[in-house]
């Protein structure tokens, strides 16, 4: 009985010290682009990232969220809109979804720290997916 329990504990610790440890992904950060600047930090029992700034407009944009699937949304200030949502630690990493106000749809996210302090941010539909890379705001 007692070489079971040793056993038992021993595989636990084993599994317990393979698994990636949770890694902080609270700060500010840059879009792609240096466009907005996005804020990540808790929201309930999960982290959200939502647009603080407008650093400068994107060709072609304005600061509201005129792509969004429903219309009575865009007419939103961008400042305000959590584009990342429900973000939990798993599997080595923290999923949950990302809005995109540049054609207005929300996607399955995966989000990991970066080199340099950024964000590693990768957006997938079914099989297909994009990753970019958000700076740390200086």
């Amino acid at each position: 009985m007692i070489r079971l329990v040793l056993a038992s504990a021993a595989a636990i610790a084993a599994i317990s010290s393979s698994a990636p440890a949770q890694r902080s992904i609270d700060g500010t950060y840059l879009d792609q682009g240096g466009y907005v600047q996005i804020t990540v930090g808790p929201c309930g029992s999960a982290r959200c990232g939502e647009i603080t700034r407008i650093v400068r407009n994107k060709p072609g944009e304005t600061n509201r969220d005129r792509h969004n699937d429903d219309p009575a949304l865009r007419s939103r200030p961008i400042v305000g809109i959590n584009i990342l949502q429900n973000l939990r630690w798993s599997d080595g990493a923290w999923r949950g979804q990302v809005y995109n106000p540049e054609d207005g749809g929300t996607y399955r996210a995966v989000v990991r720290p970066a080199r340099g302090g950024g964000l590693e941010v990768q957006g997938c539909v079914t099989l297909f997916c994009r990753t970019v890379n958000w700076s740390a705001a200086g």
